[in-house]
């Protein structure tokens, strides 16, 4: 069955979640204010963290409220989802983005990622793992490459075993059924649809890395023919399927294994809350509802927990198949691409991969052990770079966007221009250039009830700021008390640095 490729552009979705930092930093007294530069990234990471958490549990309780309806016997879809053997690669890891990059994994005369798949969790993986799957008649008609005996570089199965792997695959759990029906969900060893999978994921990477803060990406839907009609499924599904079936297929290939990470971003908590599937009436599944187009599934609760099963089947063969050792190798030369890599965009990617590899893989392996000195030392990596979080994503948000025009700034009054120069000074240090006033009136602040007393006093600013070769502006909210006592300097709600055109 054909697929057809029919990308819907949504509107960008901006979810102002952010009240508690605006509360905290009301409260703040002047001098926390001024010192931005030491709390301000810990105050802002802490309330990012705490909304955050309630977006997932919110996304959570809808899930198992669409389970409980609908999808209480489903399968969790490991048991028939895997083939086996044992690990002969040499190298393989594929570059999939603009400036190439490898983690180098390389497998020692030992191989670590062979390990005995023992676990309570692993029902029915060590078994399939070792099986060797045929392709079906109906298969070796429609796959011209499902006959194919090559085993590629990176992987430990020849593309047959691989394809037939893929028919056993539960369909509850893998929607597109069967595979060569829906080749462009599969890696089927065509070099141009997958070419065309990794620059379909660079290009949501990138796009994510560019928003600013508050804002959520709507991911871009596909048109696909199935036995009920033209539906709609989400653009993301072309390289997590893709990419997790891989390595459920074929779990002791270094190049499934990189692959399925890649992809694995897209579950971990944080990252998952950048994007946006957008819907008219989302408990229905109706995406458009002018034009009646649907969702693959009834709802996008229910289209989110396949995921969400799908991504499990691939991390209990993460967890339990994949040894420690390789896991840590995997790590320690991804912290090595991340600590030298100077593309912003690159570096963001490697920050999330590295992120969902330790949170969701390296500390729930069935052999983690915290007290371990070689589990210490990864940890100690990933403190380090959690520590540049904020300008990770600074950097590659900054590092494609269009620079604006300077806003038309107003005179104001010398003692209130020297006193905002001397706390943007203060808090920017030497990156400091201008202040433009966008008011010469400040604006009051009232209390809710009688006698409706004044709170403050609040006036807009810009700032523009020189970081490296470039000018950056940021928009400001300047408050003073009534009585003129306390100024505050805070960035405006939803605001960040963006480059300007300096003048």
């Amino acid at each position: 069955m054909s697929t057809n490729i029919n990308i819907k552009k949504t509107k960008m979705k901006t979810k102002s979640i952010f009240l508690v930092l605006l509360i905290v930093v009301f409260c703040m007294p002047v001098q926390a204010q001024i010192n931005v530069k030491k709390l301000g990234s810990q105050v802002k990471r802490s309330a990012e963290q705490q909304v955050e958490q309630r977006v997932k549990e919110k996304a959570a309780r809808e899930t198992r409220k669409a389970l409980d309806k609908g999808e209480k016997k489903m399968d969790q879809g490991v048991s028939n989802a895997t083939s086996g053997g044992s690990s002969t690669d040499k190298k393989g890891v594929a570059d999939d983005s603009q400036k190439k990059y490898n983690p180098g994994v390389e497998a020692p005369a030992v191989d670590p990622r062979a390990s005995d798949g023992n676990s309570k969790d692993n029902k029915g993986v060590e078994t399939n793992n070792k099986e060797k799957y045929t392709p079906s008649a109906q298969a070796l008609a429609a796959d011209p490459k499902a006959s194919d005996q090559t085993v590629e570089p990176g992987f430990t199965k020849s593309i047959s075993e691989i394809h037939a792997a893929y028919e056993q695959l539960d369909p509850k759990v893998f929607t597109y059924q069967p595979y060569y029906e829906y080749k462009v969900f599969y890696n089927v060893h065509d070099k141009s649809t997958e070419d065309f999978r990794v620059r379909e994921f660079n290009s949501l990477i990138a796009n994510i890395a560019s928003l600013g803060p508050l804002n959520y990406y709507p991911v871009n839907y596909l048109k696909i023919k199935t036995p009920d009609g033209n539906l709609l499924v989400t653009m993301d599904e072309l390289f997590r399927n893709a990419w997790t079936a891989q390595f459920v297929a074929d779990p002791m290939s270094s190049e499934a294994f990189d692959k399925f990470t890649k992809a694995l971003m897209f579950g971990n908590q944080i990252f998952e809350a950048k994007i946006y599937y957008e819907m008219d009436d989302p408990d229905k599944g109706v995406v458009h509802a002018k034009t009646g187009e649907l969702l693959i599934a009834p709802s996008r609760s229910i289209y989110e927990s396949r995921q969400d099963r799908r991504e499990e089947a691939g991390l209990s063969l993460a967890r339990n198949v994949v040894s420690m050792d390789y896991v840590r190798t995997y790590l320690k030369d991804l912290f090595k691409q991340f600590n030298t890599e100077t593309d912003a965009v690159v570096k963001y990617k490697l920050y999330w991969q590295i992120d969902a590899v330790m949170l969701d893989i390296f500390r729930k392996h069935k052999d983690y052990n915290s007290s371990d000195v070689a589990n210490r030392q990864i940890e100690a990596s990933y403190s380090a770079m959690e520590s540049q979080r904020m300008d990770v994503e600074s950097d590659a948000r900054l590092s494609n966007a269009k620079p604006v025009e300077m806003p038309k700034g107003v005179s104001i009054d010398a003692a209130t221009s020297a006193k905002v120069n001397g706390m943007a000074k203060e808090m920017l240090g030497a990156e400091y250039v201008k202040t433009i006033f966008l008011s010469s009136k400040w604006s009051e602040f009232q209390e809710d009830k009688y006698p409706y007393r004044v709170m403050h006093l609040s006036l807009p600013a810009a700032v523009i700021v020189k970081r490296a070769d470039k000018y950056l502006m940021n928009y400001y909210d300047i408050t003073k008390s009534p009585n003129g006592g306390e100024w505050n300097m805070m960035v405006k709600m939803g605001s960040s640095f963006q480059p300007v055109n300096y003048k």
